[in-house]
Formats: structure tokens, sequence, C-alpha cells
């Protein structure tokens, strides 16, 4: 709790501004509505809709496992306490966090949307959240990940399989627990802790991209490493079919909302992570040095990569429901791809400034303000254009 006070008084501006953000759909519902839905009717069953949507992505994040991890040290040398308690205790604050925004969503969405079916919705929450208990205290399964699809599928599907969703996430969570983790899962988790604990503590955003996994291709040209480095990171294909399918979704609850944005913004949140090859290659001296082509070519190459990726990703939202012109499919899956690659390639941060500029009241490094902008400045700059462009046409 001294903690939580010294916090509060370190960041007391930023902290009245979020507030002040938050509260705005409840003491301002018809404003926040008149904004975001217009002289549009009300979606149908909306704050259910939106329920669903936070539930998915909710167990989709803790199925990551980010709580799984243990010293290897402790392992090796004093591996005589209880391994499942502290694992269990960081996975219940996680769930808790996750439970804290579901609530938020779910209140805010039934003062501006309208209040849903009380019963169904306590049962959705209590059913996510058992689900989510149980599989994320054992070994990883790729079964598993069809539930944050279940539950986003029942968005747009009758609400009885609402109900369907319940009972079978419910079943899911009956077998029994065994054991919480493996002894490499702990360690990985451990490495993977560290990595993002030197992330936050140099602002090295980059460092948290996705891994990679060994790829059978042969580098003998500039555009099959390109491919490579995206293949490798296929573990992020999950997280982008899951977007391609809420992307829709919240265009359908807030209509007044144009395609373009949702589509460049989900866009560029897909293409990051495949960028990472890119990254590495550019960041990293002696990979760099092992690699024949220019930093120019390599980031041209990136970017068709990419933008064929970008509009594989673009056709599946469209066939989901979400309506998007053909050239503006286009011209927003280059300008993401475009603005990932822009991302990929950020410098390393000059921690010789010692110059801070004021960003809502915390005050922030002039050299990492300039990375954590590059790549998304591009991104909203091109987005104006376009939406400028087309809305004048």
């Amino acid at each position: 709790m001294r903690a939580f006070g010294r916090w509060l008084a370190d960041w007391p501006i930023v902290v009245f501004v979020l507030g002040g953000v938050l509260a705005l759909p409840f003491y301002k519902a018809a404003d926040v509505r008149a904004k975001f839905i217009g002289d549009h009717p009300l979606p149908v069953d909306g704050t259910l809709t939106l329920l669903l949507v936070a539930l998915a992505v909710s167990v989709f994040s803790v199925l990551r496992r980010s709580h799984v991890w243990a010293d290897p040290a402790r392992l090796t040398w004093d591996d005589t306490g209880d391994r499942d308690r502290p694992i269990t205790r960081r996975l219940l604050g996680a769930l808790a966090v996750r439970a804290a925004v579901v609530g938020y969503l779910f209140a805010a969405g039934g003062v501006v949307l309208g209040w849903p079916d009380l019963v169904l919705s306590v049962a959705l929450v209590l059913a996510a959240g058992v689900f989510a208990y149980r599989r994320a205290a054992r070994p990883a399964h790729p079964a598993e990940l069809a539930a944050p699809f279940l539950l986003v599928a029942a968005s747009i599907a009758p609400q009885w399989t609402a109900w369907l969703v319940v009972g079978v996430l419910a079943a899911a969570a009956i077998p029994g627990r065994g054991l919480l983790a493996r002894r490499d899962e702990l360690v990985r988790g451990w490495n993977a802790k560290v990595l993002r604990s030197v992330s936050a503590a140099f602002g090295d955003v980059l460092a948290l991209l996705p891994a990679a996994r060994p790829v059978r291709l042969r580098l003998t040209s500039t555009a099959r490493l390109v491919l490579a480095g995206v293949a490798a990171r296929r573990s992020a294909l999950p997280s982008a079919l899951l977007i391609a399918l809420v992307v829709p979704l919240l265009h359908r609850l807030f209509p007044v909302v144009d395609p373009g944005w949702l589509t460049g913004v989900g866009g560029y949140l897909v293409l990051v992570p495949l960028a990472g090859g890119l990254s590495e290659v550019v960041r990293v001296a002696g990979l760099r040095r092992w690699v024949p082509a220019s930093t120019r070519a390599l980031k041209l190459t990136t970017t068709g990569v990419l933008t064929a990726v970008g509009l594989a990703w673009v056709a599946l939202t469209v066939l989901f429901g979400l309506p998007v012109a053909p050239r503006v499919e286009s011209l927003t899956a280059l300008l993401a791809a475009w603005a990932a690659v822009r991302t990929a390639t950020r410098p390393d941060i000059d921690y010789a400034s010692a110059v801070a500029v004021d960003a809502g009241g915390l005050y922030v490094p002039v050299g990492l303000a300039r990375q954590l902008v590059r790549g998304p400045d591009l991104l909203l700059f091109g987005l104006l254009v376009l939406n400028a462009y087309f809305h004048s046409s």
C-alpha cells in the first residue's frame, strides 16, 4: 500500500488525466455515444459483444503465461520450496488486473450501449476466468487457443451460442490439474522476464519482439532472408487472426470510426512482430556484417513482403465484414508495412542527452521519446492524409 501511495505521489498529473478520460462514459454518455455511434442505431447486444471481445483478448493474453517463471539458480540449488505457490499467486494477480479492465469495459459499455443479459454476462465472465485459471496453470497446449476465438465467434452468432461457449469453457476447465509447469518452461519464462526487465530499464521496446523459430530455407538472396525472418515469427499468427476478427466487430460497435483507421492500426500491430528479423539484422553489428545487401535493399524488400502479408490480413478483415474499399485497402496495407519497417529500424537510444520532454505530466528523455514515436508518427500522418484524400474525392 505504501508503494502504491508513493506511485500516486510521483504521478499525480498522469493519474488525474487518465482518471478523467476513463470516467467520461459515465458522466458524458450522450457525448461519447454521439462521438462513436452518431446517428446510427445502437448495435444489437453491443455491450455483450464488447464483453466477449474483452474476454477473448484477456484469455489470450493470460495464455501467453508471462507469470510462469522461476530463478534457474534457485531451481538448481534451493528447489525445496513449493514451485506452484508463487506461480499461482502471480496468475491470480494477472487475472485480477484483467478482471478489472473487463469490468470497466462492461460498465462503460452498459452506460453507452445499453445493458445486456446480466445472468449470461456473469456466466461468461466466470467461465472464461475459470478456464484461464485452470489452463494457464498447466503446460501449454495448442488446442487451448481455440477459447479466445470461440468467445469472438459467439459475438457474431445468435445469443444462445454464448451459453454454448459457457458450457464448452466450463467443460474444458474440469480435467485434473496436474503439474503447473516443467523446469524448461520455468527457465524459458525467467529468460523472458529478464528480457522484459532489461527492456523496460533501457527503454528498448524492440527487444520485446517475438524470438525467431527455426525455418528450413536456404538464404541465397535478400528476398529469401526476409521471407525467413517473417516465417520465423509465425508465433505471431494467432494474435494476427484474433485482431482480424476483432477489427470488424469494433467497427460494428462504433460505426462512426473510419474503417481505414481500424485497418491501419490493426495492420501495424500485426506487422511489427513480423519485422523482428529486420530489426535484428540492422541493430546487431555481427549479423549486419554477415548480410551482403545494403540497408536500403533490406528495407525495401521487407516493406514489399510485409505489404503482401498486410494485404492478406486486410482481405481477412473484409471477409469478416469490414467495409473497406480496394484502393484504401492496398494503400493502408502499404502504409502499415512502411510504418512497421520504420519502427523495426529505430536507432539505438542516445543516453548521453540529458534533455527531457513533458509528456502529459511525465518527463521522458528526448532519445526515448524519439524512438517511441518512430513508426507510429508515419502511421498517424499517413492515415490522416488518406482519410482527408478519400473523403474529399
